[in-house]
């Protein structure tokens, strides 16, 4: 016949096992998926928090969608994606045209130096317009448009166009041969931002994928401290049953008075641990509340409950198979990789620039002159003047009268070029020492997969040795129960065992929310952690 300390013993142990057994591992986000934007935003909105009775009660998807959404780690690296993506559209400013213009006049008064001057006192009165259009070529040569307008009246009677009007429409090349030639020099700027740009993506998520485990290691840590609660009070609860049943047996006289100190200490050493526990608990929902940003005073009083439960079943996986996923996903190998690329681009830049420099320069043009024409007799008085203005410079500029070109070849070499062979050999050291670390992170990264491939195989065996313990720590305390009951063992015995129970309890909480973290760390160790929980990212 089972006693009524027995019947409860019994039906704490059917519920832990019920919270603990119930079913399978089921998918993070079983219903619609969460995608995570670069781009940074304003206030959060998406995501929030579910406040029931006095508690924030929270599932792991919610958990997850939250940190996405709040955590200021990943709201700060938004900023720097973006910053980086920017840099992409500051580099092709290289190709926008270039729009100049100046206007200008003068004046100027000298005494004569020879007759040839034509007045005594030589007075120039001058005023200059010009604008020009340039544009860098893939090529990496320098075209330019330039419009050209002056007009000068002076009192020099030598002068037959007074006031004068010069007009000028030129297109002028620059084409590096050697140094700068080419696409790839011109557009080296451009490709190393693209680069960047994506090696900031990569970076980004990194930050997706280390906030998304943070979040769900805390989570579980949280479902482990307030199971740890559970269990100590559980403990507790049999501590003062078993304190209730000495005091039945001191007062009937079955039983010496000493018992009672014993079953005494068992309930003091438990309320210990209860405390412990609730310590625990405190700073686990603290460390929650902080991924997850939830900083509003109101949050910070309430206590965070955790509803999804620690259910697994054992995840079968293939330890080469994740090794050829992880090298294919893991964002840090596309990361080292696109580093390698740059410092590969860098390097072949930084050799081409130790070649001499040798510029083709050619331009074409067309030039006109207009102003009043002013006919003087042998004396230098005015006879007659023919009326002109800027027109008729702009008229001989558009009927190409008077074109122009010059063509020519400009050389320079720096004696010795220590500059840019020194340049030249530290982007070569670069690529080589990124090709080093490539490599050892490629080695690094598999030592990860193997690590976390192996902590599923322990966890899992763990899981199955921690049930077993809690089943034979259960029996035990069932026998020791009956021989204390026969006058066979004592309280002190009875208190170890329930301890021993206890702590069988708490290394199966301990094994499976430790399986669930060993399920993140090895879906992070090969790059596939956001697909595990659901999670797309749109850049």
């Amino acid at each position: 016949m089972m006693t009524p300390w027995t019947i409860r013993r019994r039906s704490i142990a059917a519920r832990a096992a019920l919270c603990l057994l119930a079913g399978g591992f089921a998918p993070a986000f079983a219903s619609s998926p969460v995608e995570v934007r670069s781009q940074p935003t304003g206030a959060t909105g998406a995501a929030t928090l579910r406040i029931e009775g006095d508690a924030v009660h929270l599932s792991l998807e919610e958990t997850i969608a939250l940190a996405l959404e709040r955590n200021l780690g990943l709201r700060v690296q938004r900023y720097g994606r973006e910053r980086v993506r920017l840099g992409v559209e500051q580099a092709m400013g290289i190709y926008d045209f270039g729009l100049g213009a100046s206007v200008s006049a003068s004046s100027d008064e000298s005494p004569a130096a020879s007759n040839l001057d034509g007045a005594d006192v030589q007075k120039q009165d001058r005023q200059l317009l010009s604008a020009g259009l340039s544009r860098l070529l893939p090529t990496g040569g320098t075209a330019q448009l330039a419009w050209s307008n002056s007009r000068l009246e002076t009192n020099s009677q030598f002068f037959s166009i007074n006031p004068s009007y010069n007009s000028g429409l030129d297109l002028s090349f620059s084409q590096p041969l050697l140094r700068n030639f080419g696409r790839d020099a011109t557009e080296f700027g451009i490709r190393i931002a693209g680069l960047d740009s994506e090696m900031a993506r990569e970076g980004f998520v990194e930050q997706i994928v280390a906030t998304i485990a943070s979040a769900e290691n805390a989570y579980w840590n949280l479902v482990a401290t307030r199971y740890r609660l559970e269990v100590a009070e559980e403990s507790l609860s049999l501590a003062k049953q078993l304190h209730s049943d000495n005091q039945v047996r001191v007062d009937v006289g079955t039983l010496a008075p000493l018992e009672l100190v014993q079953s005494e200490a068992g309930i003091a050493t438990r309320e210990e641990e209860i405390i412990r526990a609730r310590g625990d608990i405190g700073d686990a929902e603290d460390a929650l509340r902080y991924l997850l940003d939830l900083d509003e005073p109101r949050v910070w009083t309430l206590p965070l409950v955790p509803d999804t439960a620690p259910d697994v079943e054992r995840f079968d996986f293939d330890v080469n198979q994740a090794i050829e996923t992880a090298m294919a996903s893991r964002p840090e190998l596309a990361r080292e990789q696109l580093g390698l690329q740059a410092r590969e681009i860098e390097a072949a830049y930084q050799r081409a620039q130790t070649r001499p420099r040798l510029d083709l320069v050619a331009s074409y043009g067309f030039n006109g002159v207009g102003g009043d024409v002013v006919i003087r007799d042998n004396q230098g008085n005015v006879v007659s003047r023919l009326d002109g203005g800027w027109d008729d410079a702009l008229e001989q500029v558009t009927d190409a009268d008077f074109p122009g070109w010059s063509v020519g070849l400009e050389f320079g070499l720096p004696i010795g070029n220590r500059t840019a062979r020194a340049r030249a050999a530290g982007a070569e050291l670069a690529f080589e020492q990124g090709k080093v670390g490539f490599e050892e992170l490629r080695q690094r990264i598999e030592a990860e997969v193997r690590i976390a491939a192996r902590g599923l195989d322990i966890g899992a065996q763990q899981i199955e040795s921690a049930r077993v313990s809690e089943r034979l720590a259960e029996k035990n305390l069932d026998a020791e129960r009956r021989k204390y009951e026969n006058g066979l063992s004592t309280s002190f015995q009875i208190l170890q065992v329930e301890e021993d129970l206890a702590g069988a309890r708490l290394r199966v909480v301990e094994a499976v929310t430790g399986y669930r973290r060993a399920l993140v760390s090895y879906h992070r160790a090969i790059g596939r952690l956001l697909e595990h929980v659901g999670v797309t990212f749109a850049d």
